[in-house]
């Protein structure tokens, strides 16, 4: 399956429009429409139901200058067994000055003997943020799939007017590497990433802030340090709950603050 999607969100009379859209099987998108606080919130849907071996998937999202968007997922990513080759995904976002993106997607469960490949790629103007949360569990741990998949692959490119200013890449292939390992995820079946994109300065008290959310997640532990460009962190737990609900937490941290990371609302 050849899936394609490209969005390009503009201002119309003062508002974020989806001024530009091709959609190709299996996705489509739910109009926008208003969450608390105002932001326009679009939703992503993969009517396939999950991604098979040999799927190359290409999403393109766009946002105009000071446009605010909150994209979602209707469901998580479900990567089913690799009979047909590698399955591929490729996700590229361009934000524009003093955009904001709050990019929440449901967690990745990577099904025994699935192998896969995300690759995200993401073009920030210089007074641009993109938040980015990035959920993944070990398996379907009901059925008894731990760590079961051959090989899932993770990489994050973020860039501004060219220039490459993260690049955050993880390669697990269990049969090579046990990921129990007390080095890697020990007893967690559950690990996340979370991503404050932005060339501005962040407030150390923010990044504190930050850092004892994570650090608090029920059954795991987690933290947040500057990175390169922006925040990045980091947990491990064995609720999946309690590691979205951390998430939505540093999310609100940080759209609290956001008039002074540059955005407008």
């Amino acid at each position: 399956m050849d899936g394609a999607l490209q969005i390009r969100i503009a201002k119309r009379d003062g508002e974020p429009r989806v001024v530009e859209s091709y959609a190709r099987a299996p996705f489509h998108y739910l109009p926008p429409s208003r969450e608390e606080g105002g932001v326009p919130r679009l939703t992503i849907v993969n009517s396939s139901g999950g991604i098979l071996g040999g799927d190359a998937l290409d999403m393109s999202i766009a946002l105009d200058s000071h446009v605010s968007l909150s994209l979602r997922t209707q469901a998580a990513t479900k990567i089913h067994r690799s009979a047909g080759g590698p399955a591929r995904s490729v996700g590229r976002f361009t934000l524009g000055d003093g955009a904001l993106l709050d990019y929440f997607p449901d967690e990745i469960i990577p099904f025994a003997g699935s192998d896969y490949t995300q690759i995200t790629q993401v073009e920030i103007a210089a007074n641009a943020t993109m938040l980015l949360g990035e959920i993944v569990t070990a398996g379907r741990i009901a059925r008894g799939e731990r760590f079961g998949f051959a090989r899932l692959a993770l990489d994050l490119q973020c860039t501004s007017d060219g220039a490459l200013l993260l690049r955050d890449r993880s390669d697990l292939q269990p049969t090579l590497r046990r990921l129990d390992d007390r080095s890697i995820l020990g007893d967690a079946t559950i690990w996340g990433s979370y991503y404050l994109l932005t060339a501005r300065s962040v407030e150390p008290a923010l990044i504190e802030e930050l850092d004892e959310v994570l650090r608090g997640v029920g059954e795991g532990t987690g933290g947040a340090t500057a990175g390169p460009v922006g925040v990045v962190g980091r947990v491990v737990s064995n609720s999946l709950d309690a590691v979205r609900g951390a998430f939505e937490q540093i999310r609100l941290l940080v759209l609290s603050r956001w008039p002074s990371l540059g955005g407008e609302r």
